[in-house]
C-alpha cells in the first residue's frame, strides 16, 4: 500500500494531475497508492467551477485509476451541487470503489454544504485479498461510519482527508491521532490516512499521512512536505486476529437498530441518565 501525500492547487487539475502521477512513478510496483480529499481539484473553500468537475468515468482518472491509485476529484452530478467523491479501481479486476462524502463539514471556514451534496451510501469493495471501505475526512468524526463499515466487512479503511492546522495546530493533530488509532483497534482494521499537504486559500495543510496495523501501531508515516511511503499489510493476520478476538461479531446489530429506530433506551438505562 502506497501513500501519495501532495499539495494540490484549487481549479489547477492538469497540474494536479501531473503531480499524482510522476509521485505514483517514483514508488515502483505496488497493489495501490492513496491521495488525499480532492486531490485533483484542490481544496479552496469555495465552489468549484463548472469545468473543473469530473465525470467517475472520465478518462484522466481511468489513467490513474489503471495504475492503482486511488484519487479523489468534485464529481458532477445531474441534480445540482456535485459530490465530494473519491475513486479507487483494481487495475488487475477492473473492480471499482467510487465513495461520496457523506457529511460535508457544515461549519466555517469550510461550509462544505454549500458547495457539494452529501452522498447516502457507504460502500465496500474487494480487492485482491481484502476488502476495502472508504470514510472521507469528516465522515471519520462520525464514529458510526467506520463501524458500519467494519460490519459491512470492511479490512482496510482508506481515509483521505484534507485538514488545516487552524488556531491549535497540536490539538488538530492529536484528535486525528484518537480517532485512527479508535478504529485501527477496535474495529480490528487497517486505516490508512492520507491528508494533504502545503496551502490554499490561505490555509496550511499539515500533512502527516501514515497507515496504521490493527494493534494502532504506525507502519509508514510522512512528515508535512510532498512525499511517498509504502507500507506492506498483512491481512491473514488481521483475520487471525478478528477470530481470536471477534469484537465486531459480538455487536448486537438487532439491538442498535432496534434503538434507532424507537429512539428510545431502556428504562434501567433511562434511570442512570
Amino acid at each position: 500500500m502506497g501513500l501519495l501525500q501532495t499539495a494540490p492547487v484549487f481549479g489547477a487539475v492538469e497540474d494536479n494531475l501531473a503531480h499524482i502521477a510522476e509521485l505514483r512513478g517514483s514508488l515502483g510496483p505496488i497493489d495501490f497508492a492513496l491521495t488525499p480529499e480532492l486531490s485533483v481539484n484542490g481544496y479552496g473553500f469555495a465552489p468549484h467551477r463548472e469545468t473543473d468537475l469530473f465525470a467517475s468515468d472520465d478518462p484522466r482518472l481511468a489513467a490513474l485509476a489503471s495504475t492503482g491509485v486511488g484519487v479523489g476529484f468534485a464529481e458532477k452530478s445531474p441534480s445540482g451541487l456535485p459530490w465530494n467523491a473519491y475513486l479507487l479501481c483494481d487495475p488487475l479486476t477492473g473492480t471499482r470503489h467510487l465513495q461520496r462524502k457523506l457529511h460535508p463539514v457544515s461549519y466555517a471556514p469550510w461550509n462544505e454544504h454549500l458547495s457539494f451534496q452529501p452522498g447516502t451510501e457507504l460502500q465496500t469493495a474487494g480487492f485482491r485479498a481484502a476488502r476495502f471501505a472508504t470514510a472521507i475526512c469528516n465522515d471519520m468524526w462520525h464514529p458510526v461510519v467506520p463501524w458500519l463499515a467494519a460490519q459491512s466487512g470492511a479490512e482496510v479503511l482508506v481515509v483521505p482527508v484534507a485538514s488545516i492546522e487552524g488556531s491549535d495546530p497540536t490539538g488538530i493533530r492529536r484528535t486525528w491521532e484518537v480517532i485512527l488509532e479508535h478504529a485501527a483497534v477496535l474495529l480490528q482494521c487497517y486505516v490508512v490516512f492520507v491528508n494533504r499537504c502545503g496551502t490554499d486559500s490561505g490555509a496550511r495543510f499539515w500533512g502527516g499521512s501514515r497507515v496504521l496495523g490493527p494493534d494502532g501501531s504506525v507502519r509508514a508515516c510522512l512528515g508535512d512536505e510532498p512525499g511517498a511511503a509504502v507500507a506492506e499489510l498483512d491481512i491473514t493476520a488481521l483475520r487471525r486476529l478478528r477470530a481470536e478476538v471477534p469484537l465486531l461479531a459480538e455487536s448486537r446489530t438487532g439491538f442498535l437498530a432496534g434503538a434507532l429506530a424507537t429512539g428510545r433506551i431502556s428504562e434501567r438505562e433511562q434511570a442512570h441518565v
